[in-house]
């Protein structure tokens, strides 16, 4: 019913569309699947730790389960280790080993169920770390992982979709777009996150208390630049309520100064393109909540997030190394079904690049729009500081061409303004000889 609902409202004119997202609650149009799990996890919050776990058990057995039967590579991978899928207890599955995503890049169709005969959609990783990596996901996962967020939001008491909310990420507009763009199906506005500066603070702020949003969601490092140019300018966010972030670490020091500008603590939750793990933070303090029923995680000595998603029927990762890494809170009790066992995540870092007119941009931001070019395998990006000028390193595929190369020139241009982009094709690229990383957008 709900994607009948949903399919019609679509091919309405914009008119009644926009009246339609208004009078029909987006659960409605959203279907089956995104309201079961939002009752699932509302249940859940009176749920023993106890009942979480048990949960927990059952799901990884089954995603064991159909992963053995129906995934090509972990059929042969156990049967080559010998390995009983139908596990006893939580440290049965470390007999399997870790999937790394090199692993994935290169046994990407023994990766894919046999079963699976619905619609297919890409989801696909910018090679932050220094790898590119697709993944293939299902409508039904889609729909689970929002009804996760919309959870996160609510312990904090930010009610997504039912109340208009303004985002200050997920839009790129050219010189003549304007900084805002409405997206009446979510109930939401975009603001661009590369225009935001000493002369374009008051248009944001006048955008912001007109539309009367209560909730602001952005990356952390931009809510902290735009709570430093309000107080540079004393301006004020009359009617914002709740800030929430994602996508970064949130520093310390970002944290202070949001909370000490706008009144307003930032909330945040962790997750990634490949969906094995999530947290959140709630109303009460800043530790992040596991969610048990999403998937199992595991730690390495270094404290490196080893996960199993739960719902991906169609390309299911097991033990996957994440390249995260967590700081344990190892003295709050482990209750109910998301127990705040995690103090803070570590990784995804980048520089904030500077634009023409002197705005801020974060890392994740040229992350987002390389995820979508699969025309090039690695990248990494350096600006000097003083000139403003860009080297844009890229390790091109098969499928590279000019129209690429104009491409990425504009998506570069669309964030940066005129800045000097040198666009550079090599062969690969340089990592720290000691830790063997590679640091993607750098600002020296």
């Amino acid at each position: 019913m709900a994607s009948t609902l949903k399919y019609i409202i679509e091919k309405q004119p914009k008119l009644v569309k926009k009246i339609a997202y208004k009078i029909i609650p987006f659960k409605y149009r959203y279907g089956k699947t995104y309201i079961n799990f939002l009752s699932l996890l509302k249940d859940s919050n009176k749920w023993s730790y106890d009942e979480a776990i048990n949960y927990q058990f059952l799901k990884l057995k089954n995603v064991l389960k159909e992963a053995n039967e129906n995934i090509p590579y972990y059929t042969k991978l156990f049967k080559d280790i010998g390995f009983d899928y139908n596990i006893k207890n939580f440290d049965d599955i470390k007999n399997i080993p870790y999937l790394t995503k090199d692993i994935v890049i290169k046994n990407y169709n023994e990766l894919i169920s046999k079963k699976y005969s619905g619609r297919r959609y890409d989801m696909n990783t910018s090679g932050s770390t220094g790898k590119r990596l697709s993944i293939l996901g299902t409508d039904d996962l889609f729909k689970i992982e929002c009804a996760f967020i919309t959870n996160a939001f609510n312990d904090h008491g930010a009610k997504l979709y039912q109340k208009h909310s303004v985002w200050i990420r997920r839009y790129s507009p050219s010189e003549t777009d304007p900084i805002f763009l409405n997206d009446y199906e979510l109930n939401r506005s975009y603001m661009s996150a590369f225009h935001l500066n000493d002369e374009s603070i008051f248009s944001y702020v006048n955008y912001i208390n007109d539309v009367k949003s209560e909730i602001l969601v952005s990356y952390p490092s931009t809510i902290y630049y735009l709570a430093v140019l309000c107080e540079k300018y004393n301006l004020e966010l009359k009617n914002i309520k709740y800030i929430h972030g994602a996508s970064e670490v949130c520093l310390p020091q970002w944290r202070t100064k949001i909370k000490e500008v706008f009144g307003v603590p930032i909330k945040m939750h962790y997750g990634q393109v490949e969906k094995v793990s999530f947290a959140h933070q709630d109303g009460e303090d800043d530790n992040y909540r596991e969610n048990l029923l999403y998937g199992f995680n595991e730690f390495t000595e270094d404290y490196s997030i080893i996960a199993t998603g739960f719902y991906n029927d169609l390309m299911p990762l097991i033990r996957y190394k994440t390249n995260d890494k967590v700081i344990l809170n190892n003295n709050i009790k482990r209750e109910g079904a998301f127990p705040k066992i995690f103090k803070e995540f570590i990784g995804r870092d980048g520089d904030m690049l500077i634009t023409e007119k002197d705005s801020l941009v974060p890392a994740v931001n040229f992350y987002s729009f390389m995820s979508k070019i699969k025309e090039v395998d690695l990248f990494q990006i350096i600006q000097t500081k003083s000139t403003k000028s860009v080297d844009f390193f890229i390790v091109p595929n098969a499928q590279y061409n000019e129209k690429i190369y104009e491409k990425l020139i504009q998506e570069m241009k669309n964030r940066l303004g005129e800045v000097n982009i040198n666009l550079i094709l090599v062969d690969e690229l340089k990592r720290d000889e000691t830790s063997n990383k590679m640091k993607t957008v750098s600002l020296i």
